[in-house]
């Protein structure tokens, strides 16, 4: 399928709910589900003005371990527990947003962040102009041709120019970056005595975390041997980080049609 002139926007669902629930003033756990709602939905019809799409798509996630929680148990661990609010919440807007014309999926065993990525590339690689709607700079490591994203709280793109004033990396770096320093939002390890400052300057001389743990006696000293010493945790880390771009969407891409005449949020 050719999408030439077609613009989808890929919404990751949790990072816009989870950031507006964040915002509500502490009230009653029913008034902060109502605005959560109200707000999310007012919220994303801004989007949907702003970015003019053809197609949408809004990521979900079914909850419970995923597959990265299978390769390695303590994924995540140290993120609370989700307010039960929220599971009302997550519950009732992805139907509300579904009935609205936006396609909401979720697929078991994966996170918001698979689907998009898996989405985005097939997408692109058909000729559509896609956008990410995502504060996640995770989410980063797609950017390429016919891929952007876009930070709709603060009203500006995430670009790769951002991405590299802020680590001192590419885009494409990104996950060898975090596999060296760690990732505390995942609750995963970094190689001990490797720091943001001493992980940029290897990647600058080597293009990759492979090309550095190759190079660990090389590198010598402290760091070559910890890198050598910590060599399979790294790979394991940047596995994890990696998003999914094979996995079944269950739907065809004219599927996520986005549809206009629904009744508006």
């Amino acid at each position: 399928m050719q999408l030439s002139g077609v613009r989808f926007l890929l919404i990751d669902g949790p990072n816009l709910i989870r950031r507006i629930h964040a915002a509500i003033p502490a009230a009653g756990s029913e008034q902060i589900i109502e605005q959560t709602i109200s707000s999310s939905l007012l919220s994303l019809s801004r989007a949907l003005k702003q970015h003019t799409p053809t197609r949408a798509l809004c990521a979900f996630e079914c909850g419970g371990s995923t597959w990265r929680h299978e390769y390695f148990p303590d994924y995540k661990k140290d993120r609370p527990e989700m307010p039960q609010e929220l599971h009302e919440i997550f519950s009732r807007l992805q139907q509300e947003i579904h009935d609205s014309g936006v396609f909401t999926l979720s697929v078991a065993g994966m996170e918001a962040d698979d689907i998009i990525a898996s989405a985005a590339v097939k997408a692109a690689a058909a000729g559509a102009d896609v956008i990410i709607l995502s504060t996640d700079t995770g989410q980063a490591q797609l950017l390429g041709p016919g891929i952007r994203q876009y930070n709709h709280f603060k009203q500006e793109p995430i670009t790769e120019d951002s991405i590299e004033q802020r680590f001192s990396v590419t885009p494409r770096q990104l996950n060898d970056y975090l596999a060296m320093v760690g990732d505390k939002s995942h609750s995963l390890p970094g190689v001990p005595g490797i720091g943001a400052k001493t992980a940029a300057s290897l990647l600058e001389t080597y293009a990759s975390l492979e090309e550095i743990l190759n190079a660990a006696e090389e590198i010598g000293g402290r760091i070559g041997n910890s890198l050598a010493e910590h060599r399979d945790s790294a790979m394991m880390v940047k596995k994890l980080l990696a998003l999914r771009t094979d996995i079944s969407l269950g739907q065809t891409l004219r599927s996520f049609r986005y549809r206009k005449d629904e009744p508006a949020f």
